[in-house]
């Protein structure tokens, strides 16, 4: 996985139609690059994870933010950046996306 170190932005949002509304604000507003997508309870709960420089995360969770007033008041409800992820969180990034990878290769069996 090949990512900038310097923040992460974390977003977690209702509904998959609705993550993808913000996800497009988000790299529409800044210089970020998506890590990760996954998809909870059929699609009910999603979780997109962004990196880039600090700056550019912060200006993407700001759109995130500002992305309410497209899908409704409250369908975000987590929208962070963290700056300067300790390693081990990366660890667990790539841990994520190994398990996506071995799931989704089973569903094609």
């Amino acid at each position: 996985m090949k990512m900038n170190l310097d923040a992460i932005g974390v977003v977690e949002v209702n509904y998959f139609a609705n993550a993808v509304v913000v996800l497009d604000e988000m790299l529409k507003a800044s210089n970020v690059e998506l890590i990760s997508c996954h998809k909870k309870l059929g699609g009910r709960m999603v979780h997109t994870v962004v990196s880039g420089k600090t700056s550019s995360v912060n200006a993407a969770i700001e759109a995130a933010k500002k992305a309410e007033d497209k899908i409704g008041k409250g369908n975000v409800k987590v929208a962070i950046t963290i700056s300067n992820p300790h390693p081990e969180v990366i660890k667990l990034m790539n841990l994520l996306e190994e398990n996506l990878a071995i799931t989704e290769e089973s569903m094609e069996r």
